[in-house]
């Protein structure tokens, strides 16, 4: 009795620890995405990526010394799942700047809601997971759900906006090898590591082009750089810590906060089909999720 009643308790501390880092997730790319729109209008895409990865960089600094430290090289046993998450990332963080600079926030992570539909796919290529008849339904509610959000033949359907759903297949491509890597490395690491990573990618393309950024966007790049960091890290922390079927419907709160820092940064407010199909594709999601639980 003494035993299972420790089981519940454990696991409900480890679920309200989930839920918790994954709210502060959240917050942080929320704030985030008003800070990438605001700087867009003095920056391009990959220069935003390149000074946002450098104040991480420099932020997770002491981390990454104590880290080498005290385990040395071992985690460079992993490198390849380091490098593949790094690029991933870095793939998708481009294209989220990219749709953030160019269509309202709310719409680009009422897309990215996508994200769970799209990581059945990526499970089955990267991991040989196997899908039911059921996820695949889920999925198709979900193109519905994206279907009301893009309206076409009602609405054009810009660069922007296929960007926006790209960015929600980067990203769940690299939330399976976070999960990988959670196996044998803690957050600190796998942050650290990811950072490092794309700030070397995000430097190539700039050596070409190379210009310092404007005075007045300097303390943009920074709290940007903090925001991210440690919305990165929160999530990580989420998924280390518990269920995706427990942590993931707490990623919808973006479209709130969203729509608020919208609202009152640039005075962007959703269109109603932006939350009917927002809703559509979250249940679809959860629907997966508590599916997969159910199968385990």
């Amino acid at each position: 009795m003494t035993k299972n009643l420790t089981h519940i308790l454990s696991h409900r501390n480890a679920a309200i620890t989930g839920i918790t880092w994954m709210i502060i997730a959240a917050v942080g790319y929320s704030l985030n995405a008003g800070i990438v729109k605001q700087l867009s209008s003095e920056l391009n895409t990959l220069e935003i990526v390149f000074w946002r990865s450098l104040v991480a960089v420099i932020i997770l600094f002491p981390f990454f010394f104590k880290h080498i430290s005290s385990s040395g090289r071992g985690s460079l046993r992993n490198w390849h799942f380091f490098l593949l998450r790094g690029l991933f990332t870095y793939f998708g963080m481009a294209a989220t700047y990219y749709a953030l600079a160019n269509i309202p926030i709310a719409e680009v992570y009422a897309l990215q809601f996508t994200l769970p539909l799209f990581m059945i796919i990526v499970a089955a290529i990267f991991l040989g997971e196997r899908a039911g008849i059921d996820s695949f339904l889920a999925c198709f509610v979900g193109l519905i759900g994206t279907m009301i959000i893009l309206r076409p033949g009602f609405e054009i359907i810009g660069v922007a906006t296929i960007v926006a759903l790209a960015s929600a297949v980067f990203y769940s491509i690299t939330n399976i090898f976070i999960k990988i890597l959670t196996r044998t490395e803690t957050t600190t690491t796998i942050t650290i590591y990811g950072n490092i990573i794309m700030l070397v990618l995000a430097l190539i393309p700039l050596l070409f082009a190379w210009r310092w950024p404007p005075i007045d966007t300097i303390g943009w790049i920074i709290a940007l750089g903090i925001f991210t960091t440690g919305g990165q890290w929160a999530l990580t922390k989420a998924i280390a810590s518990a269920d995706a079927r427990i942590v993931w419907p707490f990623d919808f709160l973006r479209m709130p906060f969203t729509a608020t820092i919208g609202y009152i940064m640039f005075g962007q407010m959703p269109e109603i089909w932006t939350w009917v199909g927002a809703m559509v594709i979250f249940v679809a999601a959860y629907y997966v999720l508590q599916k997969e639980a159910t199968i385990k």
